[in-house]
C-alpha cells in the first residue's frame, strides 16, 4: 500500500506533533464519558460521532483551502478512496468491538486490553514492513505493562463469556493500529481534515449498520441526548482523530502508538473529576511508571 510507514517524515519529531498527540489522546478519552451519558446505544453513538463529524471536517478542510488559496483539488484516485474506505472500516470495528466488550468482560480489562497498541504496532511493523523491534524497547515495555497493571487492576477470569471479551478488546488494539497506518500512508498525500472528513462517513456507515442489526436505540429522546452527540463528535472525532492523524504525519508508528497508553491515564483523571471515583495510591503509582515509560520509549527511539 504504502512504504515504511512506520518510518516518521522529515527526521527529529517536531515538538508540535507530540503536543497534538497528547491533546488527541486527552480529547479522545472524553469518549468514554459521553458514551456514559448517552441516550442512544452505544455502537449507534459512535456512529453518530463520526456522521455529526463528517460535515463539519468537510467545512474546516474547505475554509483552510480557501484561507490559503490553494489550488483546486486534485481527482483523488479510486486507491486513496478505497484505502480511506478500509480506514473507516477500521475504525468503525475498533469502535464497535470495544464497545461490546464492556458487556462480557470487567471495565478494567477492556481498557488495558484495548491500549495494548506498541505491542500491535511492533507485530504491523514488522509483518508489513520486516522490520524487527529494537531490543532497547523490551524494558520500557514491560515498565509500561506494569504501570497498566497498576492503573487499571484485573482479575483471572476463564470463563467463555469473559474471554469472548477480553478477545474483543485486544482485537480493537489490533484494528486501531491499523486505522494509523492508513492514516499516516494518506497524510503524504492529503490534509488530515479531509482525510478524517471522508473516513468518518464510512465510520459512521459501518457503525449504525451494526447498530441497526442489534437493534441498539438509534435516536436521542431529547435536546440534551443530541448535544451530547455533538460534544462527542466535536471532541473525539474533530480534535481527538483528526489531531492524531496530523501528528502521524510527523512521526514514525511506533511513538505514535506509545500515546494510547496516555488514553487510561487521562480517563481516570476525568472519571475523578467529573464522577468522583477515587484514585487510588497504587493508581497514581500507574501514572507516573507509563509516562516514564513512554519518555524512555522516546528516548529510545531517538525522537
Amino acid at each position: 500500500m504504502v512504504q515504511h510507514l512506520s518510518r516518521a517524515v522529515g527526521g527529529r519529531v517536531r515538538g508540535g506533533a507530540i503536543a497534538c498527540a497528547v491533546l488527541a489522546v486527552g480529547c479522545l478519552a472524553l469518549g468514554g464519558v459521553f458514551v456514559r451519558l448517552s441516550e442512544v446505544g452505544p455502537i449507534a453513538t459512535g456512529g453518530f460521532r463520526s456522521l455529526i463529524a463528517a460535515p463539519m471536517l468537510l467545512l474546516l478542510d474547505t475554509g483552510v483551502g480557501l484561507r490559503r488559496r490553494s489550488r483546486a483539488r486534485e481527482r483523488m484516485p479510486l486507491r486513496d478512496h478505497v484505502t480511506i474506505a478500509l480506514g473507516g472500516a477500521l475504525l468503525a470495528i475498533d469502535l464497535c468491538l470495544w464497545n461490546m466488550s464492556f458487556f462480557h468482560t470487567t471495565l478494567a480489562e477492556s481498557n488495558l486490553l484495548a491500549n495494548l497498541v506498541p505491542f500491535a504496532a511492533a507485530i504491523y511493523g514488522w509483518v508489513l514492513f520486516r522490520e524487527v523491534p529494537d531490543v532497547r524497547l523490551v524494558s520500557p515495555a514491560i515498565l509500561a505493562i506494569g504501570g497498566l497493571l497498576l492503573l487499571t487492576p484485573v482479575g483471572v477470569h476463564t470463563a467463555p463469556e469473559h474471554l469472548l471479551g477480553n478477545a474483543m478488546a485486544l482485537a480493537t488494539a489490533f484494528f486501531y493500529t491499523g486505522f494509523l497506518v492508513v492514516v499516516q500512508g494518506l497524510r503524504r498525500r492529503y490534509p488530515a481534515l479531509r482525510i478524517m472528513a471522508v473516513l468518518s462517513l464510512w465510520c459512521a456507515a459501518v457503525c449504525l449498520v451494526v447498530a441497526i442489526l442489534r437493534g441498539e436505540s438509534l435516536l436521542p429522546h431529547s435536546m440534551t441526548g443530541w448535544l451530547l452527540l455533538v460534544a462527542l463528535a466535536l471532541t473525539s472525532q474533530i480534535l481527538g482523530q483528526t489531531l492524531m492523524a496530523h501528528a502521524m504525519h510527523f512521526m514514525s508508528l511506533q511513538l505514535g502508538s506509545l500515546f494510547a497508553l496516555l488514553q487510561p491515564v487521562a480517563a481516570a483523571v476525568y472519571a475523578y473529576i467529573l464522577f468522583s471515583e477515587t484514585l487510588t495510591l497504587p493508581q497514581l503509582l500507574g501514572v507516573v511508571v507509563l509516562i516514564a515509560s513512554i519518555y524512555w520509549a522516546k528516548l529510545v527511539l531517538g525522537t
